[in-house]
């Protein structure tokens, strides 16, 4: 496809998109070698991927442009279920190599530590202010539900800890790594499909749903989604311990020197948090539930 004739580009939700006179086509740098991914993928009959047209220039990967629904609620449905088939039909299990676990837990024990530690330094500097800024009120105010979900993220890593030094095995999935609605197409007559495979790889499968859920937690109801994808593929509970505790460790609030975007960020930040506690307490109360039938049964 070297000898293409660009007419104009354009972006979509920040892809690059291409007329020329062979028609519309999505162009992104090669960063890896795809090949070896989709013919993994085909091996374990998983179609919902565009494959690669050819290279262009060399340096760029192009694919067939197809047109993406505005329809977030159906799409992220959508989403949701080919991820949950992603995951089953890749599905392997392995010995636990205890000194990875040992590294994740202490590698996360420092974030939560260096993540209270700075929560702790900004409050003690805004509180010695005469006068608040907005951004700093608002921080100060909800400063308690930064901390509680630290302290139950920390909760939920022990509980994760104590599980996986007493289990023997463990299973991986293939991660397609950042699934989320920009990386999925989902159109109208045709099959939907993930993009932007670089960063797949082996790995626990709780991190495609965590990614997902950070990066779209503000504009979806993650509540219904996640049930949706736990009747596909239900985390075990080491899992869920795991996955709970990581969706409650957030993201840090720099502070810049605009009051506007400080606060948009804090207030982020707090209906993240708020949207995330809601979401712990209503998975906690359907794991208690369904521990109650089993004891019934």
């Amino acid at each position: 496809m070297n000898n293409l004739n660009v007419y104009r580009h354009f972006y979509i939700h920040g892809k690059k998109i291409i007329e020329t006179d062979q028609g519309k086509f999505f162009i992104v740098p090669r960063c890896s070698d795809k090949e070896k991914t989709f013919h993994y993928l085909e091996s374990k009959k998983f179609p919902f991927f565009l494959p690669m047209e050819k290279s262009y220039r060399d340096s760029y990967e192009v694919y067939r442009y197809v047109e993406d629904t505005t329809d977030i609620h159906d799409k992220s449905i959508n989403l949701v279920h080919i991820l949950s088939l992603l995951h089953i039909k890749t599905t392997t299990y392995q010995e636990i190599v205890l000194d990875y676990v040992k590294k994740l837990y202490e590698d996360v024990v420092s974030q939560l530590d260096s993540l209270f530690q700075f929560y702790q330094n900004l409050q003690g500097n805004i509180e010695t202010h005469i006068y608040m800024s907005p951004d700093e009120y608002l921080f100060i105010r909800n400063i308690s539900l930064f901390y509680q979900n630290l302290e139950q993220s920390r909760h939920y890593l022990e509980l994760w800890y104590q599980n996986k030094k007493m289990a023997s095995k463990e299973r991986v999935v293939f991660l397609h790594g950042k699934p989320c609605l920009d990386t999925f197409i989902d159109c109208d007559g045709d099959s939907p499909y993930f993009m932007d495979w670089d960063f797949s790889q082996k790995g626990y499968v709780i991190y495609d749903f965590l990614y997902f859920y950070k990066k779209n937690c503000l504009v979806l109801e993650m509540q219904s989604l996640f049930q949706i994808y736990q009747s596909k593929y239900p985390f075990s509970e080491d899992e869920m311990y795991l996955f709970l505790c990581l969706i409650l460790l957030d993201e840090k609030i720099d502070f810049t020197s605009n009051y506007y975007e400080n606060t948009v960020l804090v207030q982020n930040r707090v209906s993240y948090a708020l949207k995330t506690r809601q979401f712990v307490l209503e998975q906690n109360q359907k794991n208690q539930e369904a521990n109650q039938e089993e004891f019934n049964e």
